[in-house]
């Protein structure tokens, strides 16, 4: 009988390799630690192209996980039906599933040591999280970071959610620093306020 496919069942005590046949008969036997690196190994495997701006991808759990770095610029967000031209900091944006994660950074982030900033922005909460809503997110991958990225800026209706301690100088609502940097080109980076965390914590 030919083989049809095989399962892999890995024990704290024993790793085991089932071989399935045609006719649905089985045959297993163990199998050491060695010989399973060994074939593992000769699996290739690869990223493929990624996107602009990369700083670490992988997968886990069935899951894309992908950090882009995006240089400082100009957005047009939304806030109580009102869109601003709104210089903003670079930042570090990160999804897995349907779950997105941003920070400001005061430069390309060059070392896992990098220290991050809160976002000036509402609906992100402390922890850098971004509160969804109704818009419609894509589950993030290497295809869709930059769609993601851009929903949230630009395609999402900001509001006062999440919108305190978020800069320096109004530290009551984002939304008076937006309404402040209204048309201005460059954002100053003196009102970005710390975050208790550095690059190396998305990485894991």
């Amino acid at each position: 009988m030919k083989l049809d496919h095989v399962i892999l069942t890995i024990y704290p005590e024993a790793t085991l390799l089932e071989k399935v046949l045609t006719d649905g008969s089985r045959v297993t036997h163990p199998i050491s630690p060695a010989d399973l690196a060994g074939q593992l190994n000769r699996i290739p495997l690869s990223t493929g192209l990624l996107p602009h701006n990369t700083l670490f991808w992988r997968q886990a759990a069935g899951q894309e996980q992908i950090a882009i770095y995006v240089p400082p610029r100009l957005w047009q967000p939304i806030a109580y039906n009102r869109r601003y031209r709104l210089p903003m900091p670079g930042m570090v944006f990160l999804g897995q599933g349907r779950q997105y994660t941003v920070f400001a950074v005061k430069q390309k982030p060059k070392s896992p040591e990098m220290p991050l900033y809160h976002l000036p922005a509402p609906n992100v909460d402390g922890n850098g999280r971004i509160c969804l809503g109704q818009a419609p997110f894509p589950i993030a991958g290497r295809a869709t970071i930059y769609n993601a990225l851009k929903l949230f800026m630009e395609g999402s209706q900001f509001n006062h959610d999440n919108s305190r301690q978020r800069c320096v100088s109004f530290s009551d609502s984002t939304l008076e620093l937006w309404a402040n940097l209204d048309g201005q080109k460059r954002f100053p980076p003196d009102e970005l306020v710390p975050v208790r965390k550095r690059l190396k914590q998305l990485m894991t």
